[in-house]
């Protein structure tokens, strides 16, 4: 299948649903521009994967990605339903955007609230360290790297983002991205949820551990979903390349310190479910991980959850 924008017509329940332009626009004005923006749509049946089976339904006349994207409805988790995709073809840095998630996730299995009208994507990326001139060590880079490219995506519609490490992007500290990245059977899947339209309530928040969450329209920025998320994967695609080939892993370590939150805060650190201690943060390790100083001892941590340390009581 040739690049493109994607519609898919057929469901894969209980992975994906079809969707139309008809009814995608009808699903939220964020959409329904989208949809009038990359008109015409062109109905396809073109055959992709296993059994002869076609995903595409419809395709934007007007928009030439250099890969393909797909959009599908309601959506259990993109994170799931793309490795239907890749085990039908999907490339490297193609993608899988759903209206709205039921079973989204996040860090530590948290519940990603995905109304309609927000970006939902997981994106497909090559080993990091295959792209050529890349140094070794790029590959444990991958979760801090989609913060970098989603952060800069951001700010080119003019949000000010900080990296709360390890995997959530903030603005005026308060939650506008969140990151998960899985490495499984030899495949690099980025899954990104950013707030645009919307973002969940305090009261719906169910995590003592969450933050205040924020949206791009709340902070009077509006974009819609396919404007963001071309716009991050043709200069992502682009960056990324740069990076690896031009940058060490540690050299951009270096350059990422400049985004990282509460540094030389107090911070609550959460080890665990059942763990949580209080301490500072003084940086970022070489290999990526958070430099930290608890009870007077200097530390690099590689898990948890960090919040400012007034925002839970331990």
């Amino acid at each position: 299948m040739q690049p493109g924008l994607y519609l898919l017509g057929s469901d894969k329940k209980p992975l994906f649903e079809a969707i139309d332009p008809d009814g995608l626009a009808g699903l939220h004005p964020a959409w329904e521009k989208d949809v009038n923006r990359l008109s015409p749509w062109v109905r396809t049946e073109t055959a992709s994967g296993h059994e002869g089976s076609g995903f595409a339904g419809w395709r934007s006349g007007s928009c030439r990605p250099e890969n393909r994207l797909f959009v599908c409805g309601k959506c259990a988790s993109t994170m799931d339903a793309i490795r239907e995709l890749i085990a039908c073809g999907l490339s490297p840095w193609d993608g899988l955007i759903a209206v709205q998630q039921q079973k989204g996730r996040g860090q530590m299995e948290r519940t990603w609230i995905s109304p309609p009208g927000n970006l939902y994507v997981s994106w497909y990326w090559p080993d990091l360290e295959s792209i050529d001139g890349a140094s070794p060590g790029w590959r444990a880079m991958a979760s801090l790297l989609a913060g970098q490219v989603a952060a800069e995506a951001l700010e080119s519609f003019g949000a000010d983002v900080r990296i709360k490490w390890p995997n959530d992007l903030l603005v005026n500290d308060c939650k506008i991205c969140g990151i998960l990245v899985e490495h499984r059977a030899g495949h690099l899947i980025v899954g990104i949820g950013i707030n645009l339209a919307t973002a969940p309530p305090n009261d719906r928040l169910t995590d003592a551990f969450a933050i205040p969450a924020v949206s791009l329209l709340q902070l009077g920025i509006e974009v819609s979903p396919m404007e963001l998320m071309l716009h991050m994967a043709e200069t992502g695609r682009s960056r990324i390349r740069q990076l690896v080939k031009t940058l060490k892993p540690e050299e951009f370590v270096m350059q990422l310190q400049k985004r990282l939150a509460w540094v030389g805060q107090p911070v609550t650190i959460r080890r665990s479910h059942q763990e949580a201690v209080l301490g500072e943060i003084r940086g970022l390790a070489a290999d990526g991980g958070l430099i930290v100083r608890i009870n007077g001892k200097t530390s690099v941590i590689y898990t948890g959850s960090i919040l400012p340390a007034e925002n839970i009581h331990i």
